[in-house]
């Protein structure tokens, strides 16, 4: 039984990580708050919008009308993971971390 619900744990997070990823031609069709992670993932990582990657990794809550998720943005050998913050009409975006280079160094 144990070993069932990991299974299907794991199965669940791997379609919820794959069905919201988008990229190159899906970033037309983002939402408000997506399209502002991705100008700023453009502006910080340096990197045409044409080749980000954007997936929403968590959905964390609600509390009285402002939503908060959590985006992991991937580009030109970078990634950036920011928290957004929306509601009563507007939509902040931070950044959660330092820009990380996910290219693998050579030694």
């Amino acid at each position: 039984m144990k070993r069932l619900c990991s299974t299907l744990l794991s199965v669940a997070l791997w379609a919820g990580c794959t069905a919201s990823l988008k990229s190159g031609a899906d970033l037309k069709a983002l939402s408000a708050e997506e399209e502002q992670v991705v100008a700023q993932a453009s502006l910080e990582l340096g990197c045409d919008r044409a080749q980000l990657q954007v997936q929403k990794l968590s959905n964390d809550g609600e509390m009285m009308g402002v939503k908060n998720h959590t985006f992991s943005v991937r580009g030109c050998g970078k990634l950036v993971t920011y928290k957004t913050s929306c509601g009563w009409g507007q939509c902040s975006v931070f950044n959660l971390a330092q820009v990380q280079s996910v290219t693998p160094k050579r030694m």
